[in-house]
């Protein structure tokens, strides 16, 4: 992780985020939304937590932060095989995996990092 003054508070959001991807995705559906509304909530919610985590970490881990929420990703189609109300889909596999892949990108050509650019302008890093 990049020595962030607030580790434990960033990393304690994007956790939240995981917790709400999950509750989100197994929930119990409403009524269903069109299909591509419903595409545009994976392209988005993966591509922000990815761009979340990718900046609390070197560029060095990029890969690594990809593949972890590549892999949460496939977890929660694996596991919405086995509700009611949700099917496991494939695409929305490769649309997480793109999205994810667009975070990576951005951060490499300059995203990555946000939140020690964040706390050094809100003048909180390196405070005691």
């Amino acid at each position: 992780m990049l020595p962030l003054r607030y580790a434990p508070f960033w990393a304690a959001i994007g956790w939240l985020g995981v917790v709400l991807a999950v509750i989100l995705s197994l929930w119990p559906g409403g009524a269903p939304l069109p299909h591509l509304w419903y595409k545009a909530h994976h392209t988005l919610g993966y591509f922000v937590l990815a761009v979340w985590w990718l900046g609390l970490y070197p560029r060095s881990r990029y890969p690594l932060v990809g593949v972890g929420c590549l892999v949460l990703g496939i977890v929660i189609e694996g596991l919405q095989a086995f509700t009611a109300t949700r099917t496991a889909d494939v695409e929305d596999v490769l649309i997480n995996g793109a999205s994810i892949a667009t975070a990576v990108l951005v951060a490499y050509v300059g995203m990555g990092g946000w939140v020690l650019r964040v706390e050094r302008l809100a003048g909180l890093h390196g405070r005691a």
